[in-house]
């Protein structure tokens, strides 16, 4: 196919910039095909003198795609054209509806005309050109289904075929051509049962990107042209065809070309003339985003603030024209273009001047339609390719103005106005709404709604506030019990039951226990109380406990060493036996009781012994 850039042309109705093309196809006949009538009304292009580059573009493009396209019109041109034959039975007759595909279908087999057609007939027809004044009139395909044999389907021109079936149920096509207005991503045909199409053009038609899963499944593909498709976006999905050597999408609307290094075996672009933002969604942005210079009376609106540009395979964002003519920027404000005095561009950004307060306040929407400014030389070449063009296109995209609302203040806060969640802050622009949902807070349930939860951005400030309740809770308590035995395990002191909520922290202390040492544990002291029962067991030894002294035995001593001894010395044995008792271990218990009756005993004895010797004393007088 041999692919000629137009030199552009300025379009003053429609005020929008746009490249176009026209396409020579050379096949057995040279057929021109015109640009889609949408394209024609929506484009405004430059003159050829102010676009250089075009030329030389032009140039490169007939040298490169020319060659591919050639040795496909010569493999389509060497089909022999079949010679006519004896009619077949009206049993073997073959129904052609359309009258005007019918034609078509008899000249291409050299057949009488008016003459019938059969299943033979049929089998014998290896290439149709679908590309004749008449061929406009077609409105079915019906019929073409007994071409059983068809290798080349040649479809140039606009018709009023909207179904396209029946090629779904050939299984011989190679190269397939379907350039019509009336082809879309719905009705283009499922072409699989077809397993040797190596060429798909589809240019100039209503596709767009949901056309490429049945695309991606003709895996022998080798060429394809997508070109004057501004619809298609993307070329991503096709880098999952194995043998796609060559592809055109020029006038298209594709913005990334990172994607090319992920193709298997490309090594040949035409992506000319990219006219990129046609289907995107505007922009909305607050008044306050504006740079406004109030003094000055401008507006500078910085090239950043563009979304969804072109950028080169190896992330080189072509930039955009800085010449201010109108036919290479286009800049209005409410639907009204801008004069060119009042622009002053740079790689920036641009300065509008002249905007009164009046002006800045009541803009609603503006619109950006640019020119882009590369020229071939100036961006990179993937490496292997034989031809790489991503030249010229143009930019368009619209900003939704809106006024910046005032915020909505959300508040969480129980009954006796304490905190419960950190403040929310919504903002939006006026007129847009808003809905706040309630979050749930453990312990807690909503009990009333200060404010409106849901409602639109306004110029004054909102505050909308959640008041909780505390929900009283009958949380479940766990025990754990601390058991005190000595080394048989018998119990020495009372069991500590610790009782609290279910994960509360616990820590148990050793106690003291008189007469008993301490000697290990059984049992976690600290952690978690827990549903389950914990038990926690004190082990101690007891103590060995010395002997300890009789106080009447004691006495009865004393008493009988005062009877045998001599009354000299009963002073010093009274003394022996007291200085004796001092010496035993009293038991813990009533120990100063016995020591009070001892030394009562004590001073029993002596009394009684001076009572006795003074009686005898008395005696010998």
């Amino acid at each position: 196919m041999l692919l000629v850039l137009l030199a552009p042309t300025l379009l003053s109705s429609s005020l929008a910039l746009a490249d176009g093309s026209e396409n020579e196809v050379d096949q057995t006949t040279t057929a021109q095909t015109t640009a889609t009538e949408e394209t024609q009304e929506e484009t405004l292009d430059s003159s050829a003198s102010t676009e250089s580059s075009t030329t030389e573009e032009m140039s490169e493009t007939d040298t490169e795609v020319g060659t591919d396209t050639s040795s496909t019109a010569q493999e389509i041109a060497a089909t022999t054209t079949p010679t006519a034959e004896p009619l077949a039975t009206n049993a073997d007759a073959v129904t052609i509806p359309d009258a005007a595909l019918k034609q078509e279908i008899v000249a291409t087999l050299n057949l009488p005309v008016g003459s019938d057609l059969t299943k033979t007939d049929m089998e014998r027809l290896t290439s149709l050109d679908l590309n004749s004044s008449n061929s406009a009139q077609i409105s079915s395909l019906s019929g073409l289904e007994y071409a059983t044999n068809l290798a080349t389907i040649y479809m140039n021109i606009d018709n009023n075929v909207t179904d396209f079936s029946p090629l779904e149920q050939l299984t011989s096509l190679t190269y397939v051509t379907l350039q019509t207005a009336s082809l879309n991503s719905a009705n283009f045909p499922d072409l699989t049962k077809s397993t040797g199409i190596t060429n798909l053009n589809l240019g100039g038609t209503d596709i767009d990107n949901n056309v490429f899963p049945k695309i991606t499944q003709l895996t022998q593909l080798k060429r394809i042209y997508l070109d004057s498709n501004m619809k298609i976006t993307t070329i991503e999905p096709l880098k999952h065809l194995p043998n796609l050597t060559s592809l055109s999408v020029q006038f298209c609307g594709i913005t990334n070309f990172t994607v090319i290094p992920e193709f298997p075996v490309l090594n040949n672009l035409a992506a000319f003339g990219q006219n990129t933002g046609r289907y995107d969604e505007p922009t909305t942005i607050g008044r306050s985003s504006l740079d406004y210079d109030i003094a000055q009376q401008t507006i500078f609106l910085p090239f950043s603030m563009m979304p969804n540009r072109m950028t080169n395979f190896d992330g080189y964002v072509p930039p955009f024209s800085t010449s201010n003519s109108a036919s290479n920027t286009y800049l209005d404000f409410n639907g009204q273009q801008l004069p060119s005095n009042r622009l002053q561009i740079t790689d920036q950004g641009i300065t509008v001047s002249g905007v009164t307060e009046d002006e800045f306040k009541n803009i609603t929407s503006f619109e950006y339609n640019a020119r882009l400014n590369n020229p071939a030389g100036t961006y990179a070449q993937p490496d292997g390719f034989t031809f790489y063009a991503i030249s010229s296109g143009t930019y368009l995209h619209q900003f939704n103005v809106l006024d910046d609302g005032q915020p909505v203040t959300v508040q969480y806060k129980d009954t006796k106005g304490n905190e419960l969640l950190p403040d929310e802050i919504l903002t939006g622009f006026v007129g847009k709404t808003f809905a706040i949902s309630t979050p749930e807070i453990a312990g807690y349930t909503l009990k009333e709604t200060v404010g409106e939860p849901s409602g639109s951005f306004t110029n004054q400030e909102q505050t909308v506030t959640f008041i909780y309740e505390e929900v009283s809770v009958i949380k479940k308590k766990g025990t754990v019990i601390a058991h005190y035995v000595d080394t048989d395990n018998h119990t020495i002191k009372t069991d500590f039951r610790f009782v609290d909520v279910i994960d509360a922290p616990f820590t148990l202390e050793q106690p003291k226990i008189e007469g008993y040492t301490f000697k290990e544990v059984i049992g976690a002291t600290s952690g978690k109380v827990t549903e389950e029962e914990q038990e926690v067991t004190y082990i101690y030894t007891k103590n060995k406990i010395e002997e300890k002294t009789d106080p009447s035995k004691t006495t009865a001593a004393t008493n009988q060493n005062s009877a045998n001894n001599s009354t000299s010395n009963n002073n010093e044995t009274a003394q022996k036996n007291t200085a004796a008792a001092t010496k035993k271990v009293f038991p813990s218990t009533g120990e100063k009781a016995a020591s009070s009756l001892f030394v009562l005993g004590i001073i029993l004895v002596a009394g009684a012994v001076a009572y006795f010797m003074f009686r005898k004393a008395k005696q010998k007088k």
